[in-house]
């Protein structure tokens, strides 16, 4: 009898009719039913009904009379939803403990982790699957995700045309493999694959910005915009993508730049998901008062005060209103003390001219908190000249030591170097196609190249990587040992490529003082140089000099003169510029990062 009432119950939740699950399960629980199986069951039907917290009991009495590793999934699962990562971990891993050939546990902690940005422990949850069944289909999804963010494109795309030669309609499976062709640079075929997963889920807007990223890859300005603007009509509120969409009109000079925004800010007044990034884009065209008039008005209407204070802040600071910025700096801070809002305290502090050990204190105290941020080690430094603590600023900042400069040997299939710069740079000017500056980038009057260029599997780039490669093994080489330096402390003797681009400047071209927030390592190659520049000054990269305006503004303390076929190493996180161009010729420069890698990474 008990049975076929579980039976029963099994059977409406197969049909997906929870209430009348439910009803039963009830009736039998008034009967004293008491089993591992009927509350899990009962757990099914909680969860169908979104009754969670319900669900969640009633899988731990479930556990706690039988643990079974399909109802620890499952109690995992819940928690993935809800994002409790790690009670999602230990479940998982609990279920494998008790049985390594449950897929669903397997598969589903594999996408965890892959949500979790741990990729290589994503992979290989995914491919000890694969193991037990080959062509289970999430799992071979799965493992060629996690396979592009380590950077094997090729391994991903067979992956994905495995669940194609089953699935020609997959979607997934499109997308990616979409994807993994536009990050190896082939524009056209890339964007043949998204349009036959758009078609299959034309109401999704991830496939849609894929879609549009590679009709721009590909040179089709016209068609990427029009992608851009039916991703924004299917999830018109969802910040990331008005950045993406808004980064390309920059680039391209296109007469609806920024409006997106302004159409957000209609129906979402004071909503600093949309004014805060607006409010940036203005300052940096400046248009300061633009700028604060859009966050002066979304504080009127109502919109989250530590947020836009902190913006706020941010812009005011950088027109010379340094004491309205600490005024709101500290408001910011009063609303809602997060590291992002002491980072902008100790900014404004540092640009008011006001208490530096205060600002110290605060960037010791994050750095801490988060000793591989970039932008706070370079903020760190600033603040030790600033208490004229020169000592520990040379600790942290020895140019002499850290600053390396490469010349590049010519490759065996060139006569000289000058012919190896020459087709290096044939190649790259194919891939400058936009009209100008990204705005949210360093560079002022110049073209920057879309997307990562070191993956692009272009004979001249390829070959420029591994030049440039051997180089960087020997630099990280002859790093010194100190476990608790922000440079050294992070060496394992193996690097692999974060970024890479390349930037042309031309007249009145600059970089603006800035440090590179996603690397260890940072390096620029020069491939052409205007003859000016060996004596004049002009073009120089100079370090040290703080990247926001202040009332006692510090200095450049250390310039290298750029010369072609050289490249400059240096920590991501000194401030770095480039002084002005002042003659009409190119300056043309790869860009990368490093990070800190295993011996199978590079």
């Amino acid at each position: 009898m008990l049975a076929q009432k579980l039976q029963q119950a099994a059977a409406l939740l197969q049909a997906k009719d929870y209430l009348q699950a439910l009803e039963l399960l009830h009736a039998m629980e008034s009967a004293g039913i008491d089993s591992a199986d009927f509350w899990q069951l009962l757990a099914l039907a909680q969860k169908g009904l979104e009754q969670v917290k319900e669900a969640e009991e009633s899988y731990r009495r479930s556990i706690a009379l039988v643990p079974q590793p399909h109802v620890l999934a499952n109690l995992a699962n819940l928690y993935r939803q809800q994002h409790r990562r790690e009670e999602a971990e230990s479940r998982y891993q609990e279920a494998l403990s008790l049985d390594a050939n449950h897929l669903p546990a397997r598969v589903n902690y594999g996408q965890l982790l892959l949500e979790g940005k741990q990729f290589e422990a994503a992979a290989q949850q995914f491919s000890a699957a694969l193991e037990r069944k080959r062509d289970h289909v999430n799992a071979q999804i799965g493992l060629a995700q996690a396979l592009q963010q380590l950077g094997d494109q090729e391994s991903a795309m067979a992956l994905f045309q495995e669940v194609l030669t089953s699935d020609a309609n997959n979607a997934t499976a499109l997308n990616g493999l979409g994807i993994s062709l536009k990050t190896l640079g082939y524009g056209d075929e890339a964007v043949r694959r998204l349009r036959q997963a758009h078609q299959v889920a034309p109401n999704s807007a991830e496939v849609l910005l894929n879609l549009a990223s590679a009709l721009a890859v590909a040179d089709r300005p016209e068609e990427a915009v029009a992608a851009y603007e039916a991703m924004l009509v299917r999830d018109p509120d969802n910040p990331e993508l008005h950045a993406y969409f808004n980064g390309y009109l920059g680039v391209i000079g296109h007469a609806d730049y920024l409006k997106s925004y302004h159409r957000a800010l209609q129906r979402h007044p004071g909503d600093p998901r949309f004014a805060a990034p607006l409010a940036r884009k203005y300052l940096l065209e400046n248009r300061g008062q633009d700028a604060v008039r859009v966050l002066e008005t979304a504080l009127s209407e109502g919109g989250e005060p530590a947020l836009l204070h902190q913006e706020l802040s941010h812009v005011l600071r950088e027109q010379g209103e340094f004491i309205r910025g600490l005024e709101c700096a500290r408001s910011a801070v009063a609303a809602n003390r997060t590291p992002a809002s002491e980072r902008e305290l100790a900014t404004a502090i540092m640009a008011a001219g006001a208490d530096y050990q205060e600002a110290h204190t605060l960037l010791t105290s994050l750095v801490e908190q988060f000793p591989v941020d970039q932008g706070l080690w370079a903020l760190c430094a600033t603040a030790l000249r600033y208490t004229n603590n020169l000592e520990a600023y040379r600790a942290l900042v020895d140019y002499d030591k850290m600053i390396q400069v490469r010349e590049i040997a010519c490759q065996q299939d060139f006569a000289n170097l000058a012919d190896f710069i020459y087709f290096i740079r044939q190649s790259l000017l194919r891939l400058h196609t936009t009209k100008q500056h990204p705005v949210e980038q360093s560079m002022l009057h110049g073209t920057q190249t879309l997307d990562d260029l070191f993956s692009r599997r272009d004979p001249a780039i390829q070959q420029l990587r591994v030049a440039l490669g051997e180089h960087l093994t020997s630099v990280i080489a002859g790093l010194p040992a100190h476990d608790d330096h922000p440079l050294y402390g992070r060496n394992t003797g193996h690097f692999a490529f974060s970024d890479s681009w390349s930037v042309r400047l031309w007249r009145d071209g600059f970089h603006k003082n800035h440090f590179h927030s996603q690397g260890w390592l940072s390096s620029a190659f020069y491939l052409t140089v205007p003859p000016e520049v060996a004596t004049g000054g002009e073009g120089w990269i100079k370090f040290g000099e703080p990247g926001f305006r202040a009332r006692e503004p510090l200095a450049a303390d250390y310039w290298v003169k750029p010369k072609e076929g050289a490249l400059v190493v240096f920590p991501s996180y000194l401030w770095h510029g480039t002084e002005p161009l002042l003659t009409a010729g190119e300056r043309m420069t790869v860009g990368y990062d490093i990070l800190p890698a295993g011996p199978t990474q590079e």
